[in-house]
């Protein structure tokens, strides 16, 4: 089975990565590979990687480190050239393009605009030999596509590519999927997925829901959509104010029954998300503007921002019902 997980940036992909991994191995009794192509630049990486180690202790992966030439993952594990056998969760390829476009020689730095066409060809001859082989590839990649920047040459193509990469995998995939503050999104599913009721049942949202979380970019309506849909008024909404946040004066006012640009929260974290997200009152109404969805800004304070919201994001999705609004139309995804 192919299946290719995108989304914002810690909206849950490698986790429910990790565990769809972990069934389809299981059922095949296979071995189990998490394949990283991420390569540190620095303290952050390092943490992030950290993080990624110990959320997968005790599952039963074996690490496979491929930071480029991802063709060379064929006949690794059975050491048979054009042969794959077991479950692969690749974790990214939004890393793998930057390490497969980007590099620096004798101190220059320079730039591969061949490597998307030269990956995507590599990751389809690995797809044939899944389909071949009965195994599985499980891609995770990252939604960077909606932001208002307008990017230097090498930034948009490498946008450009990764966008290749994954409509690539996509056409071949049996799911594709965006995860939205935790929530599975799905895009495309096969016969053979859409009849595998255990895989359905990992996908859907579980647990008691109670209050509810709207999401979505800037502009699209969110909080009309709110106050039509729960009957709300203007006098019934309280919107958060970054300069207050910043400066330290955070503080969840009562008599509101909803409550807007939560996002701007995580501009200060003074406690875990998980108690963050149940501060609010059960049956309030969180309107949160999607930030995660975008170029990795160059800012450290901005990148750890966009982080936060996107863990505040999943935190507050696992306990309320989750509307997406896009354009002024809103769904409820879980």
């Amino acid at each position: 089975m192919i299946i290719l997980l995108t989304g914002g940036c810690k909206n849950g992909k490698s986790g429910i990565g990790q565990k769809l991994a972990v069934l389809l191995s299981k059922r095949k009794k296979g071995r189990l590979f998490y394949v990283a192509t991420m390569r540190s630049t620095g303290e952050e990486d390092d943490e992030r990687i950290r993080r990624h180690v110990a959320d997968r202790e005790g599952l039963g992966f074996e690490t496979l480190e491929i930071g480029t030439d991802i063709g060379s993952l064929s006949g690794m594990s059975t050491g048979k050239s054009g042969s794959l056998s077991g479950t692969y969760l690749i974790d990214s390829l939004t890393a793998l393009l930057a390490n497969e476009m980007f590099g620096e020689e004798v101190g220059r730095f320079h730039t591969d605009n061949t490597a998307p066409k030269r990956v995507a060809d590599e990751l389809g001859t690995l797809m044939d030999e899944t389909r071949k082989n009965d195994a599985d590839l499980i891609f995770v990649s990252d939604g960077i596509y909606s932001d208002s920047a307008v990017y230097d040459g090498d930034t948009f193509w490498y946008r450009e590519g990764l966008g290749e990469l994954e409509r690539a995998v996509s056409d071949c995939a049996d799911l594709v999927i965006e995860m939205c503050a935790g929530i599975p999104v799905i895009y495309k599913k096969s016969d053979e997925a859409a009849e595998d009721k255990e895989l359905m049942d990992l996908l859907k949202p579980s647990g008691e829901k109670q209050g509810v979380l709207i999401v979505g970019g800037a502009a699209q309506g969110k909080r009309a959509f709110a106050k039509a849909m729960f009957e709300l008024n203007d006098d019934d909404i309280y919107s958060f104010d970054s300069e207050e946040i910043i400066g330290g004066n955070v503080s969840i006012p009562a008599g509101y029954r909803a409550y807007e640009h939560v996002e701007r929260l995580a501009l200060s974290m003074s406690m875990d998300v998980h108690e963050l997200a149940d501060v609010f009152p059960a049956d309030a109404v969180l309107i949160v503007e999607d930030i995660t969805c975008g170029i990795v800004p160059m800012s450290r304070e901005d990148r750890k921002w966009r982080d936060d919201a996107g863990r505040l994001m999943q935190a507050i999705g696992a306990k309320r019902e989750v509307y997406r609004v896009l354009c002024g139309k809103g769904i409820k995804i879980g």
